[in-house]
């Protein structure tokens, strides 16, 4: 009776294993990208540190393109870079989060690297 659980267990174990990975390799991952992307602009908008300019989603996606993203890949990204966009503005809402000198100078230093089109250190 002992083996039941465990092979339950064992059976959930294997079926969460590539969703774990996944988690694991959010940040490597276009859609990781965008989701740290849509963060730092949303939060540099609040804190008053840079705004994107209009055309900073199509920039990011060519730039994932050309790391090689599939048609799906990009996709992926641009939802998930307008859904945390939509997250953090109704976040900010509901509980504000001051920001920090510090906060503010490092976002300001990110936006400079995004406003010129360098998404490798997001």
């Amino acid at each position: 009776m002992a083996s039941l659980p465990i092979g339950r267990a064992l059976s959930l174990a294997c079926l969460l294993t590539p969703l774990l990975g996944a988690c694991v390799a959010h940040g490597e991952s276009s859609t990781g990208r965008a989701s740290a992307l849509a963060t730092t602009v949303s939060r540099a908008i609040t804190c008053k540190a840079g705004s994107p300019q209009r055309t900073t989603l199509d920039r990011f996606l060519a730039a994932e393109k050309a790391r090689g993203a599939d048609d799906q890949q990009i996709a992926a990204a641009r939802a998930a870079y307008v859904g945390v966009s939509e997250a953090e503005m109704v976040n900010q809402g509901v509980r504000p989060q001051a920001c920090t000198a510090e906060e503010r100078a490092e976002l300001r230093a990110r936006m400079g690297r995004i406003r010129a089109g360098d998404f490798d250190r997001l």
